[in-house]
């Protein structure tokens, strides 16, 4: 009786990681594809150049100006 117990506390506690661990890799990949992109935009505006539509920028700052 105490090993049938114990038994299905063990799996219940493998059962609840690794579903845990399977949607947070799914959640994890779908915040990554969606600000993969915006990343890359800021970086290539801080470089100086935009991806969109491959012009080079001269005091480009990301910055708001106050007027």
């Amino acid at each position: 009786m105490n090993f049938l117990f114990i038994l299905s506390i063990l799996v219940s506690l493998i059962f609840g990681y690794f579903l845990g661990r399977f949607l947070g890799y799914k959640r994890g990949f779908k915040e990554g594809f969606f600000a993969a992109p915006l990343i890359y935009r800021q970086q290539s505006l801080q470089q100086g150049n935009c991806l969109l539509c491959n012009n080079k920028m001269d005091n480009f700052s990301l910055k708001e100006e106050k007027s």
